[in-house]
């Protein structure tokens, strides 16, 4: 054993966080401030805003072979756009039967404020 002091890591910044719905002090982004018309029927949009107003979440299920993939785009004074991707499996592949819950953290540049969260494919 050595005589140094053992250095705990940081905190994770998920502690204390719930794994499944809407974590304490977050609030759901009402559907009037986000623009879902860029993204095909059955892409997630459901969106939630961290405290600090600097972090939005996409919460959205995926399963089996199909994976759901986010991150932010050009942020103006008026918008923020955030870019989704969906994979979907290939026809005929052979796919796991399961959905879970996830939650993509997106960081923006500024507080989201008033502005409107634009959903696009990407």
């Amino acid at each position: 054993m050595s005589g140094s002091p053992s250095v705990a890591p940081p905190p994770s910044q998920t502690v204390g966080r719930p794994t499944q719905g809407i974590a304490p002090g977050d609030d759901v982004i009402a559907e009037t401030q986000v623009d879902a018309s860029g993204v095909p029927e059955g892409y997630p949009r459901s969106l939630f805003r961290a405290t600090d107003g600097r972090t939005l979440t996409l919460q959205a299920e995926e399963g089996g072979c199909r994976r759901i993939s986010a991150r932010v785009g050009d942020q103006t004074a008026q918008s923020v756009v955030v870019l989704v991707t969906v994979t979907a499996p290939q026809k005929g592949q052979m796919c796991p039967d399961y959905i879970r819950e996830i939650r993509i953290p997106l960081a923006l540049a500024a507080p989201l404020g008033s502005r409107t969260v634009v959903l696009r494919q990407g």
